[in-house]
Order: structure tokens, then C-alpha cells, then sequence
């Protein structure tokens, strides 16, 4: 079948070409361009052409015999990684490392030349409103302590301790419940 070229399209719909090799058009999208490569020989050679280049590549990507990996790979990658982690081991890296940083700091503040004093004010906002915020915790956690102890005198004054095995007993409770709570804010963290 001979294809004619057809005049009545205002544009071939290349960009949808791909899109119906992958299967991504709807079946009115499907039938519109169907039509239109009935008619149009340019867009029916890109077909062609596109599904040539993608067998082709299909067929070169598809290798015959396959790669086993050894049952411990994983493990023989990860010991690996982890012997050649050297940094770690050094005993003054962390004061090599701050140094390095302090460097590279004083040399971008003298790279940035004439912009050096509005970049160190930021970084001043920036470092006060951490600092506020770190009072701020600061400042809950003493209220938090200060009101357990609050609520804990009041609420043992409310008994009469005739004998220290009630007070130890009240001792230990509270020390206990103070330790649980911790290890549940840990164990809160860590996830």
C-alpha cells in the first residue's frame, strides 16, 4: 500500500510517536494517530525508524549468559567498605577536620570580598535564633523539672510518713518512672 501525503493535517504529531510505541495514548489517541500515519509518509518512516532503533537496542542489551554473584557478595562488599573507612580510626581527625573547616571558612569570607559583612550578620541571625531556641529547651526542661517537683512535694505532703520505707518506697517510684520515660525519649528518638 502505497502511502500518500496528506495535506489536511496542520502539523505531524511527532511528540506522540513515542508515547504510542510505549503505549502511553489513549485508544481515541491510538485511532487519531493511526489515521494520521495512514496518511503521512514522514511520520510513518519516524515510526518505523523509532522501532527499528528501540529492537535494536532491545537486542544489544540482552546478554546471553548471565553473571552469578557469589552467595556472600554482600557481606565480602560491606566488610570491604568497612576496612577501607580509615578516617574514622585516627585519633585527632575531628581537630584536623575543624581546622580544615575553620580554613575554608576565613577563605570564603575573603572570597566574598565587600559581601563578607552582610553574609556574617546573616550567619549571626541564623546562630542567635539557634541559640534561642536552644534556651528555649533549656528553659522547658527546668519548668518540667521544677513542676514535677512541685507536684511531687505536694502530693507527699499530702501523706504523713511515719516511716523512711514509705519515703524510700515514693523514692524509688519516682526514680524509676524518671528512667522509663527517659529510655521511652531515646528509644523516641532513635526512630
Amino acid at each position: 500500500m502505497e502511502l500518500v501525503e496528506n495535506k489536511n493535517w496542520p502539523a505531524c504529531p511527532s511528540h506522540e510517536i513515542s508515547a504510542y510505541i510505549d503505549g502511553e495514548l489513549s485508544p481515541e489517541g491510538e485511532m487519531v494517530l493511526e489515521l494520521h500515519l495512514a496518511g503521512c509518509r514522514s511520520c510513518s518512516d519516524d515510526l518505523n525508524l523509532q522501532k527499528t532503533f528501540l529492537n535494536a537496542l532491545d537486542s544489544s542489551l540482552v546478554d546471553e549468559e548471565t553473571i552469578e554473584l557469589p552467595k556472600n557478595f554482600t557481606q565480602a562488599v560491606v566488610a570491604n567498605a568497612e576496612s577501607r573507612v580509615s578516617g574514622l580510626r585516627r585519633p585527632g581527625e575531628r581537630r584536623s577536620a575543624a581546622i580544615i573547616c575553620g580554613v575554608l571558612i576565613l577563605f570564603s569570607v575573603f572570597a566574598l570580598g565587600s559581601n563578607a559583612e552582610k553574609t556574617v550578620s546573616a550567619a549571626g541571625s541564623i546562630i542567635d535564633k539557634v541559640v534561642a531556641v536552644v534556651v528555649s529547651i533549656g528553659h522547658l526542661a527546668y519548668d518540667f523539672a521544677l513542676g514535677a517537683a512541685i507536684v511531687f512535694r505536694s502530693l507527699s505532703s499530702k501523706f504523713v510518713f511515719e516511716s523512711g520505707f514509705a519515703v524510700m518506697f515514693f523514692l524509688v517510684v519516682f526514680m524509676l518512672s524518671l528512667y522509663l520515660s527517659s529510655r521511652l525519649l531515646v528509644r523516641f528518638h532513635r526512630t
